[in-house]
This record gives structure tokens, sequence and C-alpha cells, in this order.
């Protein structure tokens, strides 16, 4: 077992995070534990929804995002993360950057060209 890594969640990408959020409240019963807001107008940008004992994200599209989906997974070292993927030759799409909202994170693509988001708590 690789140590150093935990909290693995999927995000999902889509247009209007809101409208999402309420589908995923509404009619599955997930309850909203975390919501991030930004943007111009404010708008919902991301929401961490929980139905015990797992979550999802569900966040606006981005650059990065090419596909419906990515795969976020918390390092105990961000940098010792990265360097254990890149020395993998996984190919690095955003190197470790300091965030606003309080985590440092950085951007890789695996084998299959799977998005992963690579997450740690400053």
């Amino acid at each position: 077992m690789v140590s150093g890594f935990r909290d693995a969640f999927p995000i999902l990408y889509v247009e209007d995070v809101e409208r999402a959020v309420d589908f995923y409240v509404s009619l599955l019963g997930f309850e909203v534990k975390v919501s991030v807001a930004g943007g111009g107008a404010g708008e919902l940008q991301f929401a961490f929804l929980e139905l015990e004992p797992l979550g999802i994200g569900v966040g606006r599209r981005h650059e990065h995002s090419a596909g419906e989906f990515e795969l976020c997974v918390y390092a105990d070292d961000m940098d010792a993360a990265a360097e254990r993927l890149r020395e993998a030759g996984t190919e690095e799409l955003m190197p470790p950057q300091d965030e606003p909202w309080g985590e440092r994170r950085a951007y890789f693509r695996d084998r299959d060209g799977h998005l992963i988001h690579l997450a740690m708590p400053l």
C-alpha cells in the first residue's frame, strides 16, 4: 500500500453547479458539506456533497476538465506526491500551487488520460 494519500473522491464537471447540487440534494438525498462561490457574479463554483459514508464533488468546468470527471486525492505531502508521479512518467498539467481557499493543488493525467487532482490543506 502506498502511504501519503487519502480521502479520494470523484469530481463531476457541470455547466451549472447550483442546478447539479439541487438535483443531488433534493432527489438523491446528498448533503452539502462544502460550497465555494467565485467568479465575477459570485456563482457557485464547487460543492462537496456527502451521502454517508461517501461523497462527491460537483464543480464548474474549467481549463483542465477536458472530460466530465476527475479523481481528487488528498496528499499528506504535496511536493513529495507530485515528485513521485513525475518520476513515474505521469503527465503533469499543473505543478503544485497554493490556492486562495486554503489548499495546495496540482493536476496530472493518468496513463489512460483521466485527470488526477492532487490536493493538500495548507
